[in-house]
Formats: C-alpha cells, structure tokens, sequence
C-alpha cells in the first residue's frame, strides 16, 4: 500500500509539472506579444528549470518564446549587438531541435523570423560597407554567415571587409575558415533582357524562373554570367597577412597556391617576390621576377617593387632599368620620378667624403674644385627629377624640404 502510494504521489508531481508548464507558456504567449521582454526573460528562467520533464512540444515552445523575446531585446536597444547574436544561435538550436525531434510546430514561424533577420543583416551590412565603416559590416557579414551556413559568400564578405577595416587577425581567421570549408565563390547567375524596359534584369540563381519568363514571352535574350572563383584572392590576403607579420613559413604554402592558382594575377607573383627576397633565396626571386617581367611586361606596380628591391639591395643601376620602363608607360609616375632623384643623390655621399679627405693644400684646390662640380651636377640632375615629380604631388613635404635645400646649396656654392 506504501508503495502505491508513493508512485501516485510521483504521477500527481509529474502530472502538476506538466499542468504547470502549460500555464506558463501560455503566460509566456502573452508577455511575447506585450513585448514585455523584462518579465518574458524571468518567466523563461523559471520555465527553463522544468525542461527535463517537457515534452519535447513544450520544449520547442520554449526555444521558440525565448528566441522571439531576444529579437524583442534587440529591436528595443538592449544589449543590441549581444542579444541578436543570441537570437541567432536560437533559432539555430530551435529549427535543428524540430528536425531532430521530426517536430513542425514553430518551423513555419521560426523560418519566417530567421529570414526578417537575415535580410536586416544583409541591408545592414550594405549600408555599413556603403559608408566604409568596413568592421561592422563585417561583422554584420559574418551574423548572417552564422543564420544561414549555407550562405558561405556572407562569410567571405566578412573576410574581405576586415581587410578593408585593417582587422587582420579577425580576417586570417575568416580566409582560413573559407579554406577549409572549400569555399570555391564561382557562381552563375541568370539574366535576361525585359521586353517592357529594354533592361537586362537578374534572376539571380534561378534558371528555372529566367526560363520560364523567356517563354512567356516577358523576356528575351537569356544569358549566364560566370563569376571567377575567389580562391585566389582568398589566398592572396592569406599571404599577404602572414608577410606583414613576417611569419614567411606560414605564408610560403598560400603564396604558392594563389600563385598557381592565377598566374595571370600580378598580386600573386609580388606576393611569391616578396617571400622569397625576404628569406634570402634571391635564385628563386630572380627566376620568378624574370618570369614575371615576360608576363607582365608593361605592370607599372610590379616594376616598381623591383626597382625598390634593387634599391634595398644597393643594385641601383638595376633599379633604375626599372625606373626608367616606367616612365616610358607613363612619364608622370611620381614614385619612379622621387625614387630616380633618391638615387641620384645617393652618389653625393661619395664625393662629399672624398672633399673632406683632401688635405687643406693648395694642390689640392685643383681636386676639390672638380668634386664640387661633380657634386654640383649631381645636384641639378637630382633637382631636375624632384621637380618634376613635385609638378605631380607637390604637397609631399619631404620632396619639398630636399629641393629647398638642394636650390639653397647651387645658389651659394
């Protein structure tokens, strides 16, 4: 008798856990159309203590309130940033329990909220990268990667945006989620000329639906537009990241995969040049700067980088080989103009030391009058390419120091 007692006395605590979650989620109900968030979250900590008895119902119910209530939080201003997160983990967690669960009782509903979201996001995201404010449309970016996985773009939007923004530990992160993830970006989208505006118009990924508007006549002209994979430049801004960190044993891989990836992409052959230069293999620089020089003959950016590493090198005449096919392209190149005229003055160093080491005699004078012409032609060949690059930018105010006192100098000696 003892023991009847005890399982009726158990079923009676069961059966009024049960009752009681049922009252509390219709109370639940109500307070998530109030939009009363404060005592919404207070009855949800309480019901989340009966979860373990619920039924897995009562369970989605209670995924499905909690979820509604932190988008309530967010749109009212409360721990904006925070709490959209949390929605979005929610209703994650709330469409992956329903599969699990073979449940549909909040899929409708939850789809419907997740997708406002993720259009808010998105638009969000836009503006944000409209107004150049890159970290937080990357951030944007990478929300809407997490409401909708399948979206890798969003997270390769991320990448590219804390680029922009300079973030470059958060974007390593990124770019090596893309790669392992096997994000390839090549798309197709369909397109097709409208009768009533003469406009090409997108249907984005929907073939079906550009086909159908062809034959209904609304359309002509179908066509696909193929966008190049991102593997490549995923790989460059990889590498890049991990050069300006020095970190050459890292970035050796990605360089090399970027570079065979496209070999048609000057960036990825700068960035190899790098690399090797920097680690001292300059056989591999030299056989890659050759080919790079055959394949990109007329690349102002890629001779430039090669004079200034011959420069870095002290092989100056090399240097200005390179130099001087920019200004063949194009004769207003500023850098190369500065960079001809830094050269220049370099050999003034030389003489100046030779004067000084002449002894104070009148045989000398001979000697020291002919340095001082050299040092003076030095001068007006210098002067001549830093005036002509001052014709271009002449708010540099370092160019303009050094012609102020290179004209100083020729005036009085």
């Amino acid at each position: 008798m003892k023991n009847k007692l005890m399982i009726m006395s158990m079923f009676l605590i069961t059966c009024s856990s049960s009752f009681a979650q049922k009252n509390e989620l219709k109370e639940l109900e109500k307070l998530v159309k109030r939009n009363n968030t404060t005592e919404t979250a207070a009855l949800l900590s309480t019901v989340e203590k009966m979860l373990p008895q619920a039924t897995d119902d009562q369970k989605a119910a209670y995924y499905f309130f909690k979820t509604k209530n932190l988008i309530n939080l967010a749109n009212s201003g409360v721990d904006f940033n925070e709490n959209r997160s949390k929605a979005i983990e929610s209703i994650n967690h709330l469409i992956k329990f329903e599969n699990e669960t073979k449940s549909k009782k909040y899929t409708t509903e939850v789809t419907a909220l997740k997708n406002t979201l993720l259009a808010e996001l998105v638009d969000e995201a836009i503006d944000s990268n409209r107004n150049k404010d890159y970290k937080k449309s990357s951030r944007l970016f990478e929300q809407a990667y997490n409401l909708n996985a399948t979206d890798t773009v969003y997270l390769y939007y991320a990448a590219s945006d804390a680029v922009n923004a300079k973030d470059f530990d958060y974007a390593e992160s990124k770019f090596k989620d893309l790669i392992k993830l096997k994000y390839n970006g090549e798309s197709q989208t369909y397109v097709a000329t409208s009768q009533t505006t003469g406009k090409v118009e997108s249907f984005g990924f929907d073939r079906k639906a550009r086909d159908l508007a062809v034959k209904s006549g609304t359309h002509t002209k179908a066509e696909t537009i193929f966008s190049k994979s991102a593997k490549p430049d995923i790989y460059n801004n990889l590498t890049h990241i991990l050069l300006n960190k020095q970190n050459y044993s890292e970035a050796e891989n990605y360089a090399l995969t970027a570079y065979n990836l496209d070999k048609d992409n000057v960036n990825s052959l700068l960035n190899v040049l790098f690399l090797y230069y920097n680690t001292n293999r300059l056989d591999r620089f030299e056989e890659h700067a050759k080919k790079g020089i055959e394949r990109f003959p007329q690349n102002e950016i890629l001779l430039y980088n090669l004079a200034i590493i011959n420069m870095q090198n002290n092989q100056n005449e090399q240097a200005k080989e390179y130099l001087s096919k920019i200004l063949l392209l194009n004769k207003n190149h500023f850098d190369a103009l500065k960079s001809l005229g830094n050269i220049e003055l370099q050999k003034d160093a030389d003489i100046t030391n030779k004067i000084n080491a002449l002894p104070n005699t009148t045989t000398s004078n001979k000697k020291r009058n002919d340095l001082m012409q050299e040092k003076r032609l030095v001068y007006t060949t210098t002067l001549d390419y830093y005036k002509k690059a001052q014709a271009i930018n002449p708010k540099d105010e370092s160019l303009n120091e050094l012609i102020t006192q290179i004209q100083d100098f020729l005036k009085n000696n």
